[in-house]
């Protein structure tokens, strides 16, 4: 073993090695899970009327980001989803930090499973989920299309409809990245990674080689994002992790569950927790 030395990682140099090492130790727990991306699309006279990018993870279905006119589009969206993971997933995943979508998207059967408060400030994070894929009746017979790489010429209506919203909103949207590396030497042994938004820190990955482990590495990482997040005034965090890795460490730095999914891949739990690290008041 050479020199052990922890650095921030400011042009995520590091990056693929984290999410690869972190991704193989979660295969080898678990076992081989597919990972695939879909995108739909809704129109009528080739105007868009609604857009929906999905990622199958985990065994089930992720809501990436979505775009819709109205409530009868959203069904024919969600139609197609279901229509193409019915047989792949165990559910559909979605959340949203808008009240009109969480309402919208509770209208037609999801589920709420858990909210953090506070993201932004004065608002909340809704998590939804839905495992009927029963399909919804709808009003009309709208074109569709879907693809496994984003149509461009609809993907530039929905990155400009998007832009819209964003604009209308008061607070921002900026996503800003973080990431912390630890080297033997030149080797790069574990690293982390998060991102700031809507007031909040997500620890997005954590990870420690095996063959350093026992040696308090996660919890410098885990000391230096923290640290930067309250220089940075941003007292809230959160994070998930699957029941095969590290639910008992985060619950010893007093972080707390605030969410768990069942099959999450399929035979396992996975649960979201989160802390304050909020200057205590004196």
């Amino acid at each position: 073993m050479g020199k052990i030395t922890f650095i921030e990682d400011t042009d995520l140099k590091y990056n693929r090695d984290i999410i690869k090492n972190l991704h193989n130790y979660n295969k080898s727990q678990a076992g081989y899970r597919e990972k695939e991306y879909q995108h739909f699309y809704v129109f009528e006279d080739e105007s868009l009327l609604g857009a929906c990018h999905t990622k199958m993870e985990s065994d089930w279905c992720h809501v990436m980001n979505i775009y819709y006119q109205d409530i009868d589009i959203l069904k024919v969206l969600v139609n197609d989803l279901k229509r193409y993971y019915e047989s792949k997933v165990e559910g559909i995943q979605f959340s949203s930090i808008l009240p009109e979508r969480v309402e919208n998207f509770k209208s037609i059967g999801f589920i709420e499973k858990g909210r953090l408060e506070d993201m932004p400030s004065g608002g909340e994070n809704v998590f939804l989920l839905n495992t009927d894929f029963t399909l919804y009746e709808t009003d009309n017979d709208y074109d569709k299309k879907s693809s496994s790489k984003p149509i461009d010429s609809y993907l530039k209506v929905m990155k400009k409809e998007n832009k819209k919203l964003r604009k209308s909103l008061n607070f921002s949207s900026k996503r800003v990245d973080i990431q912390y590396v630890v080297l033997d030497d030149d080797k790069f042994i574990g690293g982390i990674y998060g991102n700031f938004q809507y007031d909040y820190l997500f620890i997005n990955v954590l990870f420690v080689n095996e063959n350093y482990r026992g040696q308090q590495i996660a919890s410098k990482l885990m000391d230096m994002i923290e640290v930067e997040a309250a220089r940075r005034e941003v007292y809230n965090l959160y994070l998930t992790t699957f029941e095969f890795q590290a639910l008992e460490f985060y619950k010893k730095r007093g972080y707390k569950k605030v969410m768990e999914i069942y099959d999450f891949p399929i035979g396992f739990k996975e649960f979201t927790v989160y802390k304050n690290i909020s200057p205590k008041v004196k």
